[in-house]
């Protein structure tokens, strides 16, 4: 067995902390490593990272070429979409004081978005933050990071879209591709 995978089911129950944090802690990806960090502040995405995104039936997008918003209001989407059950145990596993969520949310979006954290994540309602525009993704790192006396170093963003993570590397922060959390 790999040391970034999950503890055979049979296996004899651990303390939940130990389950979770140890294997990313022990994990051959240093990034994940680093995540698993106590000192190390977590900011997830929503969708396309805690939100799976899959909207659609047995495609990605339910609105491809569709109004977005007349999408979301009628069918509320968030409501629906699984989470990811990698990323509920690793944010488990951390201090919730060090666990954010950060989403790009027009305003007919924010409350399913919200709601949707809140349900499937052991994330604090007062981490869970809507912002106008990907570039308020990189203020809120630095706003984080400040709040908490960290080192930019030591806020980590995980995301799906390579233009933010690159955004917030040029700024010295921690960058984490969700698809990082797949050796695991």
């Amino acid at each position: 067995m790999s040391t970034c995978q999950t503890p055979h089911p049979a296996a004899e129950p651990a303390p939940k902390a130990a389950v979770a944090a140890a294997p990313f802690a022990s994990c051959p990806s240093a990034i994940l490593a680093h995540l698993a960090k106590p000192e190390t502040a977590v900011v997830f995405d929503v969708d396309g990272v805690l939100a799976r995104y899959e909207f659609g039936s047995l495609q990605h997008a339910a609105a491809v070429e569709g109004d977005w918003e007349a999408y979301v209001r009628e069918n509320d989407p968030y409501r629906n979409v699984p989470p990811a059950p990698v990323l509920q145990r690793f944010i488990a596993a951390k201090d919730p004081s060090k666990v954010f969520a950060c989403s790009v949310a027009a305003e007919y979006e924010k409350a399913g978005k919200r709601d949707f954290v809140l349900r499937h994540y052991a994330i604090p309602a007062e981490n869970v933050l809507m912002v106008p525009s990907k570039d308020q993704k990189i203020a809120v790192l630095a706003q984080i990071a400040q709040g908490q006396g960290l080192d930019p170093l030591q806020v980590a963003l995980v995301e799906d879209t390579v233009k933010t993570l690159d955004a917030a590397a040029a700024q010295g922060f921690a960058t984490c591709h969700v698809s990082s959390f797949l050796a695991w």
